[in-house]
């Protein structure tokens, strides 16, 4: 998963498995974090619920997770 997970995503109630399973999901979607360049935020479906991780690339690592966190599907930017 890049980087090791900050302690505020498990608080969060969000696994590593389960933040990996975002970035293989098929209905990923990625956008620009309009607020801070180089981050990203990764929608998705994982284990039937919406899960939401924002990101930033970290060379020559890959990337790092910032935050995760379960969304209300009514919140998801892509159906």
């Amino acid at each position: 998963m890049g980087r090791r997970k900050p302690a505020h995503i498990a608080r969060e109630g969000v696994s590593e498995s389960q933040v990996e399973a975002v970035f293989r999901a098929e209905d990923a979607t990625v956008f620009a974090d309009v607020a801070r360049l180089n981050r990203w935020v990764l929608e998705a479906t994982v284990e039937d619920r919406a899960l939401k991780v924002a990101f930033a690339r970290v060379f020559p690592e890959g990337f790092r997770i910032i935050t995760a966190h379960w969304m209300n599907p009514k919140r998801r930017r892509t159906p």
